[in-house]
């Protein structure tokens, strides 16, 4: 985004959410080591590069402030950064995270993303800050392909029609006064959802759809972060 006089407008901030309890990885998943950068500065180094990013928050947790706080100094990013503690829940994480943007003026868009999607693409990340500008809200997804069951205690009761069925990933994004809306309402009623898209959606929102990105997945396992690092040329190997 340029204003008129063609300079580029730096109004979009992204909050890196790596605080989560990595209970089924076995360990924390934002300081593997991905290519030659722990996680959650590739994440950050990826979304530095975009044009009309104002400043980066990586929301980790609290007995990792330190190692990130000083990760992020040696990266010499060209955009502001800050470095955050996560809360209990990802939700209060991701509001931390808002927070830590939300007194400043030139901010008008936010995006939230996983630093468990480490492969998300400057592609993805364009697609949501245009459609954020133009609908107010955006979401990148994926259409379903598999054959979808539904199971109760070990028996299939039902196949799920996968039409209009879609995968839900990150970064969402929205209008600030948006996002800080909706995480209010989710606040004052205590009510904990999966993604900021469904707290959008609870204040009226309708989020936009844009193509997301099947490189965009989440590490969930060792063998998630197998493949990323086999995608980005690393040697290195989970144990």
């Amino acid at each position: 985004m340029q204003n008129n006089k063609g300079l580029s407008v730096r109004d979009v901030a992204a909050i890196l959410v790596a605080g989560g309890s990595s209970v089924r990885f076995g360990r924390p998943k934002h300081l593997e080591m991905l290519g030659d950068l722990p996680m959650y500065q590739y994440v950050a180094r990826t979304f530095s590069l975009i044009e009309s990013m104002n400043t980066v928050v990586v929301v980790a947790p609290e007995r990792d402030l330190p190692a990130v706080q000083k990760g992020m100094q040696t990266l010499n990013l060209p955009i502001k950064w800050k470095v955050v503690a996560g809360g209990a829940t990802r939700q209060e994480s991701a509001g931390h995270g808002l927070r830590a943007v939300h007194d400043d003026p030139e901010i008008k868009i936010v995006l939230v993303h996983d630093v468990a999607r480490p492969l998300v693409d400057d592609v993805v990340i364009l697609g949501v800050i245009g459609a954020v500008r133009e609908f107010g809200s955006a979401v990148p997804a994926v259409e379903i392909v598999d054959t979808i069951k539904r199971v109760v205690e070990g028996d299939i009761v039902e196949t799920v029609p996968r039409e209009n069925l879609w995968r839900a990933q990150t970064p969402q994004g929205a209008r600030i006064e948006l996002l800080r809306a909706a995480f209010a309402a989710a606040r004052d009623s205590e009510f904990q959802g999966t993604d900021e898209s469904q707290l959008l959606e609870r204040i009226g929102e309708q989020p936009r759809l844009v193509p997301g990105s099947n490189l965009n997945f989440k590490i969930t396992y060792p063998i998630d972060l197998d493949r990323a690092r086999l995608i980005v040329g690393g040697s290195q190997r989970s144990k």
